[in-house]
């Protein structure tokens, strides 16, 4: 029947009254298999394929293409199926796959080639991890890379391999922030695990887990290799010395890798011959890497990939087959979901709307390309697709290139006495030998299926008891005694939203920090705030503070010599001035644990820092409204045990923020407002934001405790909460906090007002007003 439809096709305009003719049910030329998943497509395509290899001395492992509009999805069945130990060895060559590989190898190539070019950042070296190659061959594994990431940022590793190759860059010869230094610092730290302690002029920067001293070693090799390649590459040389510079590049980063051989080996005689042939031309003078390199390029542009394989069955996109004859064709997946998708910008392109002969249909390509497989298929020309969805089992059509070619069969084939049916009832009739449905487990035992089944369900079950846990908790405690830990409550207030994901939703939106490149010309904001906390702490404890200097100077974040010298002493006399009004008021500090009672929730933490004169609170920078409401819940809880002091905190600047002495009754009242508050937070997302803080700042009169009528006072503080709300070219916006994203896209002042409001008056009410403003 196959060749009979080839050549009424190929008669079609010689004679378009061409009669009908008879098909044999027994015909298996044409056929069109229904499976149930990808992996169970190419399951059905082995089995045919064994079944015709058997029964068809004829037909060699060449005669037989494997076509696919989306073949990218199947490489890994494949690759599964067809190399499985217990089954007969077929052949097969993947064309897509293949120059994949190519292009990863000759990228990779290219950018060891660059080596001798590149200042060696930090982002440089990690993104050569980050190809599957090159981990694959310093067996490095992705947790490893992350491992790697945290490392270079705690040593500081910037650029340069070490103070040599910064000389030779025409940089200060200086060994700060290169990789032989980042590695001396990881060493000491192994040795002695533990984290700032100095020896010989190095700093342990991070306390190393015994079982991860093997990646010290591992990175140490991977920076010696590309630094040999380097000084390789650096220097022009005779045309002969660079004849096996391909083959030393496949040993130092892609070896053991069998995969890759046969491709390495046709990229290395292509290399070869290019040497080859400049050896011949007579060239004398010495020729740089750069030259070499690009006329490779040009020349393996020129080279055209391999596209099919003598002795394989080949696997391939069909444009490629072009009506090359194999004795067999097989189309996989040609569901109604694979091929010929309406796009989303559809509806914006005019020229579907508007066509003109000369515009290039897509449809109609995939439609000839399909035709061009018919007709190069000699024997056989099977098809397949997924007719059933895997969630509920629901049919799923086929794509339009099946349905048109059955169409076309019934058109112009019946089975004998069928000649007077109606079209619609031969189609049936036709599609009904035609089309198989194969089978769910087909190369699978019904208890191994069972097994799977069993794990899902289990898989379904953990995601609803990790996702639904906390909600469940919290439904059930309202029912009991609600236990709340101090450091919850304080953390729910300083950011609701942030709280409600991280707690309730169990989700985390973790935002990848971005590594340092370039050498600290000043000391970045973070490194800032580390060294000003790092110094602060050091000063209010008593510690050796000559020692923490030198800490510091060795960590890599303060600029060259005197640079950096001048920097460290304006921040430590900036600190000095703090640390001096903290321990004016820090006299014999102490703790306590306390358990209270507030209705029926249950409240547990400690106090630390208890003076006499109250709660004393500090940090290096401004005090923001998250310190405030932390202070304001932790002095509630002090009255409430009893203490007649006031709490205060002290910020940069001299800045102090304090609280009066409140009632026990009062204490208790505001305290079981903000647990109720949090109980509800923890199911609906409280908008309480940065943004409300600043308007109400501007907006509350603190000595009335009121908010202000005036409307120029008004409009100002509603100008805050808009710059706060958007940020500007210096500072991020809150509408760029990715949590608040996932509640609302815009901001709703009127809501963010009322909330601040009830949540902030209380905090403002009580605020000794003799202090410097905040």
């Amino acid at each position: 029947m196959l060749n009979n439809i080839k050549n009424n096709i190929l008669n079609f305009k010689k004679n378009k009254q061409l009669l009908k003719k008879t098909f044999n049910p027994k015909d298996n030329s044409i056929s069109i298999n229904i499976c149930y998943s990808e992996q169970h497509e190419i399951e059905v395509l082995y089995k045919i394929l064994i079944e015709i290899l058997n029964n068809d001395k004829d037909i060699e492992f060449h005669d037989i293409v494997v076509t696919s509009f989306k073949l990218n999805n199947y490489i890994t069945y494949i690759n599964s199926v067809f190399k499985l130990k217990n089954q007969e060895k077929i052949s097969f060559y993947i064309s897509q796959n293949n120059c994949k590989k190519t292009q990863q190898i000759f990228y990779t190539f290219n950018k060891i080639l660059e080596l001798s070019d590149i200042r060696f950042n930090n982002e440089e070296v990690l993104e050569l991890l980050d190809l599957p190659m090159i981990s694959k061959n310093f067996n490095i594994s992705e947790e490893e890379i992350k491992i790697l990431y945290n490392w270079i940022e705690s040593t500081n590793i910037r650029w340069g391999i070490n103070e040599k190759h910064k000389d030779n860059l025409n940089f200060l010869k200086i060994n700060q922030n290169t990789w032989f230094y980042g590695i001396e610092k990881l060493l000491l730290s192994y040795a002695i695990n533990e984290k700032n302690k100095i020896w010989n002029n190095i700093l342990s920067c991070i306390s190393i887990d015994l079982s991860k001293s093997e990646l010290i070693g591992k990175l140490s090799y991977l920076i010696n290799i590309l630094n040999k390649w380097r000084v390789i590459l650096s220097r022009k040389k005779q045309i002969k010395c660079w004849h096996s510079l391909f083959k030393s590049f496949s040993k130092d980063f892609l070896n053991n890798q069998p995969e890759l051989k046969y491709i390495l080996t046709m990229m290395n005689q292509n290399w070869e011959k290019m040497i080859d042939d400049i050896i011949l031309s007579n060239y004398q003078k010495k020729i740089s890497i750069k030259i070499l390199q690009k006329n490779f390029l040009y020349i393996t542009k020129k080279i055209n990939t391999q596209k099919f394989k003598l002795g394989a069955i080949n696997f391939c996109h069909p444009s490629l087959v072009c009506y090359i004859p194999f004795k067999m064709v097989f189309v996989i997946g040609l569901d109604s979901k694979g091929i010929m998708k309406k796009s989303n910008t559809d509806h914006l392109n005019l020229l579907k709307d508007y066509p003109l002969i000369t515009d290039i249909n897509i449809d109609d390509i995939t439609f000839h390309i399909f035709l061009k497989n018919l007709i190069a298929a000699q024997k056989y020309f099977y098809m397949s697709y997924i007719g059933y969805s895997s969630k509920n089992e629901n049919k799923i059509n086929p794509c339009i290139l099946i349905e048109q070619l059955i169409h076309y069969i019934a058109l112009h084939f019946y089975i004998k006495k069928d000649e007077k049916l109606k079209i619609e009832d031969n189609i049936k009739k036709i599609s009904h030998y035609l089309v198989k449905t194969h089978k769910k487990e087909h190369f699978y035992n019904k208890i191994h299926t069972k097994i799977i089944k069993h794990k899902n369900k289990n898989n379904i079950k953990n995601i609803h008891q990790i996702f639904f846990k906390n909600i469940l908790n919290i439904e059930n405690s309202k029912k009991q005694n609600f236990l709340i830990n101090l450091k919850d409550l304080i953390c729910f207030w300083k950011h609701p939203i942030r709280y409600f994901f991280n707690f309730t939703l169990n989700t985390n939106f973790a935002i990848q920090k971005k590594l340092l490149t370039t050498e600290p010309f000043i000391i970045d904001q973070l490194e800032n705030f580390k060294i000003s906390n790092f110094l602060l702490e050091s000063m209010i404890n008593n510690k050796d503070l000559q020692n923490i200097l030198e800490q510091i100077k060795l960590s890599g974040i303060l600029p060259y010599k005197n640079f950096g010298e001048i920097a460290l002493r304006n921040k430590y006399k900036e600190i000095e001035q703090t640390a001096q009004i903290i321990h004016q008021y820090r006299l014999l500090p102490q703790e306590k644990a306390f358990n209270l009672k507030i209705e029926k929730y249950c409240i547990e933490g400690t106090l630390k820092e208890i003076q006499k004169t109250g709660l004393l609170r500090w940090k290096v920078n401004s005090i923001n409204y998250s310190d405030r409401i932390s202070l304001w819940l932790e002095h509630l809880i002090y009255c409430i045990l009893g203490g007649i002091g006031e709490s205060k905190i002290i910020g940069h600047k001299k800045q102090i923020f304090s609280f009066h002495s409140l009632s026990y009754d009062q204490s208790y009242n505001y305290l079981l407002d903000y647990i109720e508050g949090y109980i509800k937070g923890i199911n609906n997302p409280l908008l309480l934001t940065k943004s409300g803080s600043a308007w109400f700042d501007k907006v509350y009169d603190i000595k009335n405790h009121c908010v202000y009528k005036n409307p120029e006072i008004k409009r100002k503080a509603y100008k805050t909460l808009y710059d706060t709300w958007t940020g500007n070219s210096y500072k991020k916006g809150e509408k760029e906090d990715i949590y608040i994203q996932k509640i609302t896209s815009i901001l709703d002042v009127k809501k963010i007002c009322h909330i601040s409001k009830k949540w902030l008056t209380p905090i403002l009410q009580h605020k000794k007003i003799n202090e410097k403003k905040t």
